[in-house]
């Protein structure tokens, strides 16, 4: 059964924003740094450079420093993916594990 945006700001134990979308404050939940609007979809998703503008907009003007999309597709809710800047995608991976991995890969290849 398809999860609603109640229940999925509850999974992520984000915290909702009051009256999203209609007044001034935009965006569904803020969890940690990020502003995050949730979108259900059964099998897509379209992304425009002005829809992904106007989140960067409202992220900073309410006081978060990043946007992020969490697209949830399926009848089931059974797949779900984030969309953020590619920068914060870059300073998450910056000193983890994956990153470390894939250095040694590349050296390897150097070889």
């Amino acid at each position: 059964m398809k999860r609603t945006e109640k229940e999925e700001i509850k999974r992520d134990r984000a915290k909702a924003v009051k009256n999203s979308g209609r007044g001034l404050k935009k965006g569904d939940a803020s969890l940690h740094k990020f502003l995050v609007d949730y979108k259900h979809n059964e099998k897509t998703f379209t992304l425009t450079l002005k829809a992904w503008a106007k989140m960067r907009k409202d992220a900073f003007n309410a006081n978060y420093k990043y946007p992020c999309i969490s697209v949830v597709f399926g009848e089931n809710s059974e797949t779900k993916v984030a969309i953020i800047d590619w920068d914060v995608f870059q300073d998450l991976i910056e000193g983890s594990e994956y990153q470390a991995l894939v250095k040694t890969e590349d050296l390897r290849k150097d070889i």
